[in-house]
């Protein structure tokens, strides 16, 4: 009885505790007076199969229309009539549309923002709405605030009485002349002329393109085609984000595009126009865009972006749910139809001021969150960091796989042109797509945590525009949300008087009277926090226009800083908290946006003529998914080999890079000047191999250069020739070709050491996959040197000892000789101590480090005068998921029974594991999947133990990955313990470093550079790495800071060549042009 009370009052405390963690309350429209529900009606006439975006739902918008200092709501609807609540105070709201006149006249409204239109000092009211097809008439609406509670519906006269497919519309001064501008979004349909080219979107289509309005004072212009903004038939615009992106003083825009369409990434040239430079700033974006929103969320004072799509975290309905395209037809859109990246998930994009943007949603952890419609950042627990609430939720989804096999028959889409008798039967197809709503607690490294749970009602529903303000006056965020055939929901925000707040209201002069565009900087206790007040954010809806900050358990800070529209500014120091501030503007002064330019100095300046170096690297058109489908990257793109030396004994070093499958190697020879291109006849005739690696270095000591060249590629197989390393000496009279011995393999490294002391280069030779067998540990050697001559060490100890990927030469243990330390993939670091010539392996790491490693280094990153090791991994923005306790497992077996293997990539998730691809993808190769799961929903949530039979299983090698983090080895008395860099050396696979004094500081750091694209869509494009220039353990500066251009690009190699005295980086980039930099110290 005694335990049973026990367990009782745990359990009882236990309850409690979730109470008192939840963040939002959520209160009936009994209570609150806010009794609207956007019901809607299906009909054989009208519904998701006639309409695309038949459940995308109303608008909200949020603004105290009548200034008595409380916060009202509008609410649209799509069959029904809008809804204006005036706030009453302590959560009461009364009705008053009819009074107000703003019921609306259209039959279907979208999205709904409010803005002060003339100027006068009251918030007037616009709603979008659909028009001109399925029956939908009427046009959008401004409704023009009186000052008396009633509205006067004024769209024609100011000329925005459109009659198109419009989602939202966004307030913006694009030009600074004072007054609110318009953007309005509207969205394409699909039919025939709206699939095809890229440049659809440059003829303009009055429906389906986006509008830019000029305010002339007192109507709106339509300037769209001289401002650059496109408008064309295939342009599904869905959510806009308006925000001095660039931090040049003019506002600028991201909008997101639903289906094929790009976004556009609209930069204001000053001048009146934009330039859309999406593919500038972006390596990759979400496919169907849906809401979006900017914040500060890494206390730079940058504004940062969020996209979101319909990528699901539960394992059922991920199974069950189209995905990404294959790689094939994303090949064709790009490099044909002139599209670019897209993938199907949430996009975080880290604004770096002027260079490509790190995109992190997977390491976020804001990467799947369903099929989501407004996502909105604002502190909400008044902790100092952003937090991100999305909502969630769609009746029917069209997305599922079932539904869609069943509707592309041909006997089906034969009776879907000629009869609508197979219309409910598709319907009843289409599961339902309810869904929580998101909320993620910000933190101080990238990173959310999902507090979906505890800080929300987690109950199902559909939901979509939200606004936020604070509806009680009590400091903290509120939110509201337009629901679909359910009441709206308000959250109510439970934060109160447990942290300190500050809200900013502005009064500016007119016409711009609630100051649309105003930032402000919050300097306190060495941190920044940013913002800027633009109320059109998430999805279909505006929010308050007031600027909110949360700053946990301080009751001051330090200053504010005030940069008004007109690009002035004004200070106010020692702001207590706890406050609604009115601000004007008031002793101002000009604002220097220049002051905004990064402090960090230039290492690096690019070389306009690259010294001569004129080699761009191609790829050949051989894709490893074409052969074994479900590898999980290719290893057929790991060249250009480069080696720097000198190759015509003159005392200058040469440059050498490797050639791709039948293409021949390129020799660039120093002269005084500059870099000039040579033939070297004996390599050009070796053309068909894929030189992945070389080195330059005297292997027969006579005092010349020779050539050692590791080939791979992963198309040839088993014995055949192109797998052949080559070895070249030179002569007097050029190079001849000599033999290594044959063991046809896939080489990543070559490193040369002279491990037994007897005077000349040894080799050790390190190989990574083993070509149409991956998963197969290849076989490694080290190559002993006899009088130039090379013959294998026969050591065990060096076959099958993993996927290696890099090595180096270290005497770890300062015992005099040289030791072997490896890595490579689904292995972990390995120490083998040398001596007097015999190896044997330590271990001195944790025993469960395996990783997808990549390169190696030596660098005392802590400066306590022992060496550690930088290791360049896979990263952890990535679907892959790996952790000590739950590591990520590739299962390696022949799972068909018909004489050659397959890899199955595993994640765990909730207790079991899941492979991460789904049934089309595993069905590829694996057929007889398709007879044993005949529909998705049977293959959908079911983990690997279910998939295949036991005994196969079993009879399987299982590799594991333990982290996917790049770091370093902490050195401690020789015993090394791994710590992770930080978050922004994550986003991509690092692939090289470089070791160099770049600054002229007479001390080495350690350049790391990396990015990766040989993947399939599904894990979308490791691109926004921009380099890091790495000083010691808390100093490490970014590429884009110090003058690199690596956004977007895969690095291959890093080199440092010499000219005439001064100093180079060389960078070798996987199809792509060679670049060159000076180092400025």
């Amino acid at each position: 009885m005694t335990n049973n009370k026990y367990i009782i009052l745990c359990l009882a405390v236990l309850f409690i505790s979730c109470d008192n963690d939840l963040l939002f309350k959520t209160t009936s429209s009994k209570i609150t007076g806010l009794a609207f529900s956007n019901t809607i009606s299906e009909s054989n006439e009208l519904n998701i199969l006639d309409y695309l975006y038949y459940y995308n739902g109303g608008g909200v918008a949020l603004g105290d229309i009548n200034n008595d200092g409380l916060l009202d709501v509008f609410l649209s609807g799509n069959q029904v009539k809008n809804k204006l609540f005036i706030n009453k105070g302590n959560l009461k709201f009364e009705e008053i549309t009819q009074k107000a006149s703003v019921e609306g006249n259209s039959s279907w409204n979208t999205g709904a923002v409010m803005g002060d239109v003339n100027g006068d000092g009251l918030l007037d009211i616009y709603v979008c709405a659909v028009v001109g097809i399925n029956g939908f008439y009427g046009h959008n609406e401004l409704y023009i605030n009186n000052g008396d509670e009633t509205f006067t519906e004024s769209a024609k006269k100011y000329k925005l009485d459109f009659g198109s497919y419009s989602s939202s519309a966004a307030f913006l001064d694009y030009d600074l002349d004072g007054d609110l501008d318009i953007y309005l979004l509207n969205h394409a349909i699909h039919t025939q002329e709206s699939f095809g080219k890229a440049d659809l979107r440059n003829k303009r289509n009055d429906q389906t393109g986006d509008k830019l309005l000029r305010n002339d004072g007192g109507t709106f212009s339509d300037v769209s085609e001289t401002a650059g903004i496109f408008g064309g038939i295939n342009g599904y615009g869905l959510a806009i984000s308006v925000g001095d992106f660039n931090q040049d003083g003019y506002p600028d825009m991201y909008v997101g595009n639903d289906f094929h369409e790009d976004d556009y990434y609209y930069i204001n040239n000053r001048d009146g126009t934009f330039t859309n430079q999406l593919k500038e700033y972006f390596g990759h974006t979400s496919r169907f865009s849906m809401g979006n929103d900017a914040a500060d969320i890494n206390h730079d004072g940058l504004p940062d972006i969020i996209s979101l799509d319909m990528l699901a975290e539960d394992e059922d309905v991920l199974k069950r749910s189209q995905g990404d395209e294959n790689i094939q037809i994303q090949k064709m859109k790009i490099e044909k139809y002139g599209y670019h990246y897209q993938y199907s998930r949430n996009m975080l994009y880290i604004n770096q001021q002027n260079s490509g943007y790190l995109e992190t949603a997977l390491l976020s952890g804001i990467a799947s969150t369903d099929w989501s419609w407004s996502s909105l950042f604002a502190d909400y627990n008044q902790d100092g960091e952003q937090d991100l609430f999305i909502s969630n939720g769609i009746n029917k989804r069209p997305n599922d796989l079932d539904y869609i096999n069943f509707v592309s028959s041909d006997q089906i889409q034969n009776k879907i042109d000629n009869t609508k008798l197979v219309d409910q039967q598709a319907l009843q197809l289409m599961p339902s797509g309810e869904a929580h709503n998101y909320i993620f607690k910000g933190t101080k490294n990238l990173e959310f945590e999902d507090k979906s749970s505890t800080w929300l009602d987690d109950k199902k529903g559909i939901s979509g525009a939200t606004a936020m303000g604070d509806l009680d006056n009590d400091g903290d965020l509120d939110l509201v949300v337009n629901n679909i055939n359910e009441e709206v929901s308000v959250y109510v925000n439970q934060t109160d008087e447990k942290a300190s707040y500050l809200q900013l209201e502005f009064k500016y002069p007119k016409p711009n009277t609630f100051g649309i565009g105003t930032k402000v900087y919050a300097y306190y206790q060495g941190t920044l926090q940013y913002k800027e007040l633009y109320t059109v954010r998430g999805f279909q809806a505006s929010s308050e226009p007031m600027v909110h900050f949360g700053f946990g358990d301080i009751l001051k800070i330090d200053s504010l800083k005030i940069v008004w529209p007109d690009k002035t500014e004004q200070v106010i120091n020692d702001v207590a908290l706890n406050q609604r501030l009115v601000i004007s503007p008031e002793d101002t002064k000009p604002f220097k946006y220049t002051s905004l330019v990064s402090k960090t100095k230039a290492v690096f300046k690019k070389v306009d003529d690259n010294l001569g170096i004129n080699f761009t690297h191609e790829e050949d058109n051989y894709i490893d998914f074409n052969r074994q489908k479900l590898i999980p990257y290719q290893v057929s793109d790991l060249g250009p080999a480069t080696a720097v030396g000198d190759l015509n004994n003159d005392g200058k070093k040469d440059v050498y890079f490797g050639g791709s499958k039948f293409e021949s190697s390129r020799i660039f020879m120093q002269t005084d000047s500059m870099f000039v291109e040579r033939e070297i006849k004996t390599f050009a005739k070796d053309n068909r191999n894929e030189d992945v690696v070389a080195l330059i270095a005297d292997f027969d000591n006579d005092a010349k250069n020779d050539l050692i060249i590791g080939t791979g590629g992963a198309d040839f197989y088993n014995k055949s020739t192109p797998l052949l390393d080559t070895y070249y000496t030179q002569i007097d009279t050029g190079f001849i070709k000599q033999e290594l011995p044959k063991y046809f393999e896939n080489a990543s490294v070559i490193k040369a050491n002279d491990y037994d002391s007897d005077g000349d280069l040894d080799v050790f030779i390190g190989n990574n996959a083993v070509s149409n067998d991956f998963g197969k540990i290849p076989n490694s050697y080290i190559l002993k040197n006899e009088n130039g001559k090379f013959s294998i060490l026969k050591n065990q100890l060096f076959q099958n000892m993993g996927m290696i990927t890099d090595a180096i030469w270290e005497d770890y243990d300062a015992d005099g000789f040289t030791d072997l330390i490896l890595v490579g993939e689904w292995m972990s670091p390995k120490f083998f101590k040398n001596t007097n010539g015999r190896f044997i392996e330590e271990k001195l790491t944790d025993s469960k480090l395996n990783g997808l490693w990549q390169q190696i280094i030596p660098f005392d990153i802590d400066a306590d005068g022992d060496t550690d090791y930088l290791l360049g991994n896979w990263g952890t923005n990535t679907k892959f998921k790996a952790s000590k306790d739950y590591p990520l497992k590739m299962y390696y077996a022949d799972f068909d029974g018909n004489g050659s293997t397959e890899t199955i990539v595993c994640n765990y998730k909730n207790g079991n594991y899941y492979p991460v691809l789904g049934l089309d993808e595993l069905a590829s190769q694996i057929v007889s999947l398709k007879k044993k799961f005949t529909t998705y929903k049977s293959f959908a949530g079911i983990p690997i133990e279910d998939i295949f039979e036991k005994s196969v299983l079993q009879n399987a090698t299982v590799l594991e990955v333990h982290t996917l983090a790049s770091g370093y080895l902490k050195n401690e008395n020789n015993i090394y313990e791994f710590i992770p860099f930080k978050n922004e050396l994550q986003v991509s696979p690092i692939s090289t470093f470089l070791k160099y004094d770049f600054n002229g500081d007479e001390k080495q750091e350690v350049l790391a550079a990396g990015n990766y694209f040989g993947v399939i869509p599904f894990h979308g494009r490791f691109d926004s790495f921009p380099g890091a220039l790495i000083y010691n353990e808390t100093h490490i500066d970014l590429g884009s800071t110090i003058g690199l251009d690596f956004s977007q690009k895969a690095i291959k190699n890093l080199n440092i060549i010499t000219l005439k005295g001064v100093s180079y980086l060389l960078t070798t980039i996987n199809n792509d042009s060679a670049q060159v930099y000076k180092l400025i110290k």
